[in-house]
């Protein structure tokens, strides 16, 4: 029996990614979904600065609508990450992420939430966490966790399809 990470589009998403981190070095294009303006800017600022593109939008609409865009598209539009505030208007975050993982998708996904209950979840659909009240330096840490897993995981996939 095949493994599940093994299937077609699976080996080709992670090519691309290992492609888009040999272009891009050490760059994540990163979803950023959070209400507040200034918070969103202020995380939106740190991470540029860590050298990765971010796309902001501030409600669950526009959420969806760029998710939904972002996979339709694919390629160079495609996210390696979603930051996303589970208190937005229109749509909880954990509510997007359990959709997401309902379709199969497996983009990394970092919740923010003060709620144990919600956090406990996330964790179990495969997310990462960060509590309130956030620091920058927590933002920094778990976007380097990731970047390191995506790499990880990219590694292997490489090998397994004949590359040096």
């Amino acid at each position: 029996m095949n493994h599940p990470s093994s299937s077609p589009s699976r080996l080709a998403s992670s090519l691309a990614l290992e492609l888009r981190f040999a272009d891009q070095e050490e760059s994540l294009r990163i979803l950023l979904a959070e209400d507040n303006h200034q918070l969103r800017r202020l995380m939106s600022f740190v991470l540029r600065r860590e050298g990765h593109e971010v796309v902001e939008v501030q409600d669950g609409s526009a959420l969806l609508e760029t998710l939904a865009f972002s996979i339709v598209e694919g390629g160079r539009q495609r996210f390696d990450l979603v930051i996303c505030e589970h208190l937005l208007p229109g749509m909880p975050g954990l509510a997007v992420l359990a959709g997401l993982r309902a379709r199969d998708h497996a983009l990394p996904f970092i919740l923010i939430t003060g709620n144990s209950e919600l956090q406990a979840q996330a964790r179990e659909l495969g997310a990462w966490v960060l509590s309130r009240p956030l620091t920058m330096d927590a933002i920094r840490r778990v976007v380097r966790q990731t970047e390191d897993e995506l790499r990880a995981s990219a590694g292997p996939v490489a090998a397994a399809a004949g590359r040096p």
